[in-house]
């Protein structure tokens, strides 16, 4: 089973676009059919910006299911790789949680297409990769 890293753009994405790869990636999640992973800082940082963007209570119930059924990881490595510093964050999870992608919408992580073995895709691009290899 893939394991993920999740970007904030993906929880936000999701929250206005019900019918998205961003939405359907996270349910994937929750069905167990992917493997999230997640640090408290990341976590944290999704349910403010939710809050701040006044998530209806269904949609911040599914994130907090998502979180219940993600795994949470705890890196013991500072990465400086992507321009963005702030960014690096969800380098430092997916390192720490062997992740095999990020999907964002970042532009910065997107640049770098890969991390030390691990993609960084679109969430449509990672959608239509996913699809491939689970209907074969």
């Amino acid at each position: 089973m893939p394991v993920v890293v999740i970007d904030t753009n993906l929880i936000i994405a999701g929250r206005w676009k019900r019918n998205s790869s961003s939405n359907r990636i996270i349910d994937r999640v929750i069905e167990g059919k992917l493997k999230a992973v997640y640090t408290t800082e990341t976590k944290n940082e999704n349910l403010y910006v939710l809050e701040k963007v006044k998530a209806p209570k269904d949609y911040i119930d599914k994130i907090l299911k998502f979180y219940r059924v993600s795994k949470k990881v705890y890196p013991k490595r500072k990465i400086t790789a992507c321009p963005d510093k702030a960014d690096n964050r969800f380098l430092e999870v997916a390192v720490a949680g062997k992740a095999d992608y990020i999907i964002t919408s970042d532009r910065d992580l997107l640049n770098m297409k890969e991390f030390e073995g691990i993609k960084i895709l679109k969430p449509g691009a990672f959608e239509r990769l996913y699809n491939i290899h689970c209907s074969r």
